[in-house]
């Protein structure tokens, strides 16, 4: 059997699920589509939401047809059982029809399908899938009351290749890594690190923390800009960090953030915001939860203040999550069900 995978090759995602097809014998491509798309064009797409819709709206079929003729042309290059698709990888309707021609079609919802305006045709591309991968039994659950039923909520641990340390980088306490939002989303990700801000926390993200850290002074000597680092950089920052605490991107419903599985591996404690799903898969692991901000330091504190403990318990957990949502067993299930 032979996979097509349509992710960004950036994202960890992609070698892990690739890794896990491997493992099961079958033949796997990665591709990605911005491999293949000029920097100029990719440029323009960027600035086009500053134009009218008449624009935009021509600018668009242009830019996505252009994309999914590389998507065709790789597909009949390739000839692929399986079709595995990230999020909508700005594919067409009548893409995916090429594809079902001859192969099934899987979709890996990376982002909530309600809130991202990235295709138009998002949750129209869903009714075609043979089966939707679902980080979220709420998102889960909201597809299936529209009629879509092919749809299962699955988690994969990820899998990090190890890295040689080949520079020095100073260790904290706690880290995060991640974009802040110019809408209330950005301010709810502030107030929940400002909990942390008289601790030795560092904070990694873009430009958009700026309009928050006017709310939040107290995070200013915190925050560092980033701009996109390397696997051996983000390797080095969480092996360098003891604790990870994370709120939860309002989008995510009841899920759970890879980035929870990242932290296991890298050796890290994941403190996150409360979420069902998380409760409910680590709810004989002990894993430390955030049901109220105002207790998130407390929490903290005390895995910080008792290595020992925290360090059992990272391994505990991950013993867990390589027993049960390595990318073999969590593939495994998936394809059972198609």
């Amino acid at each position: 059997m032979k996979v097509l995978l349509l992710i960004p090759s950036v994202y960890s995602l992609a070698n892990t699920i690739r890794k896990g097809f491997l493992s099961l014998d079958y033949n796997t491509e990665v591709y990605d589509y911005r491999n293949d798309v000029s920097g100029n064009l990719k440029n323009v797409n960027t600035q086009m939401y500053r134009l009218p819709f008449s624009v935009r709206k021509k600018w668009n079929a242009y830019f996505m047809n252009k994309i999914n003729v590389l998507h065709r042309k790789k597909f009949d290059n390739e000839h692929p059982d399986l079709v595995l698709i990230y999020n909508n990888e700005m594919l067409l309707p009548e893409t995916i029809a090429h594809f079902k021609k001859s192969a099934k079609v899987m979709f890996f919802l990376g982002d909530n399908p309600f809130y991202t305006p990235t295709n138009d045709y998002y949750l129209h591309l869903l009714f075609s899938a043979d089966m939707i991968i679902s980080p979220d039994s709420f998102w889960t659950q909201q597809l299936e009351l529209m009629g879509i039923k092919n749809c299962t909520t699955e988690y994969f641990n990820t899998q990090h290749n190890p890295f040689t340390q080949t520079e020095n980088v100073e260790p904290h306490d706690l880290l995060f890594v991640g974009m802040s939002y110019v809408n209330s989303w950005g301010y709810k990700r502030a107030l929940f690190l400002s909990h942390f801000a008289d601790m030795d926390i560092r904070i990694h993200g873009n430009s958009a923390w700026y309009r928050w850290l006017e709310f939040f002074p107290q995070l200013k000597d915190k925050f560092i800009l980033k701009g996109r680092y390397s696997d051996e950089y983000m390797d080095l920052l969480h092996r360098n960090a003891k604790i990870y605490p994370f709120d939860s991107n309002p989008g995510v419903l009841n899920g759970i953030h890879l980035r929870l599985f990242d932290c296991i591996e890298y050796d890290m404690l994941p403190i996150p915001e409360y979420r069902k799903d998380i409760q409910d898969v680590f709810s004989k692991e002990h894993l430390p939860i955030i049901t109220d901000y105002s207790k998130a330091k407390d929490i903290v504190q005390h895995y910080l203040d008792n290595d020992t403990e925290r360090i059992e318990l990272v391994q505990s957990l991950k013993s867990f999550i390589r027993n049960n949502f390595n990318p073999e067993k969590s593939l495994g299930r998936i394809l059972s069900r198609i």
